[in-house]
């Protein structure tokens, strides 16, 4: 009975480590990348649809890197090489909590909280 339980919780702790592997990696990506700006990943993640994240993301994030071309310290967060390493997981995050992508932000220890005080989304106008 023991080692059936033991068992058990091997098994569930692999099922969530499988889980929310891609989030740990694209929430890391998120806070190193666009946290300062945009607020929390559950936030800032919800504010586009699926597709519209695959599309910025598309081509190496070519039209992410080309919406942040007038704001001179993201464009050169988002163009450095260790940051390009990174595109993968961070467009596997955002889509993955896109608004329409059915998920609900948690508090996993990794994504807690929203940064007050900071610009959340710039409007395309501004």
């Amino acid at each position: 009975m023991k080692r059936l339980l033991i068992a058990l919780m091997w098994v569930g702790a692999v099922t969530y480590v499988e889980a929310t592997d891609y989030n740990e990696k694209g929430m890391k990506a998120y806070k190193k990348l666009c946290m300062s700006c945009h607020g929390s990943g559950d936030y800032g993640a919800a504010q586009l649809r699926q597709d519209e994240w695959e599309d910025l993301m598309a081509f190496r994030a070519k039209r992410l890197i080309d919406a942040h071309k007038n704001d001179p310290k993201s464009f050169a967060i988002l163009t450095k090489k260790s940051s390009q390493k990174k595109y993968k997981y961070l467009a596997e995050f955002l889509i993955g909590a896109a608004k329409d992508s059915g998920s609900v932000g948690g508090c996993d220890g990794n994504r807690c909280g929203v940064q007050s005080g900071k610009v959340m989304m710039k409007k395309e106008s501004e």
